[in-house]
């Protein structure tokens, strides 16, 4: 779904009015926010993937 020109003149009205501090602080927040996200899915992926561990469900079905 295209920006048409309705919704690029309200952000840049909604940009005017904030200010530009404001935004870069908005953004600022916005990107520490997703690195934190992407950096605890790397993590719950590195524990799933450690070697010499195995979950309970493969425990089961080996004895």
């Amino acid at each position: 779904m295209p920006i048409g020109p309705l919704e690029l003149v309200l952000i840049f009205i909604v940009f005017l009015v904030m200010g530009p501090r404001r935004i870069a602080n908005l953004f600022r927040s916005l990107g520490t926010g997703i690195h934190d996200f992407v950096e605890t899915l790397g993590r719950d992926k590195e524990k799933d993937e450690l070697p010499g561990e195995e979950d309970e469900h493969e425990r089961q079905h080996k004895s």
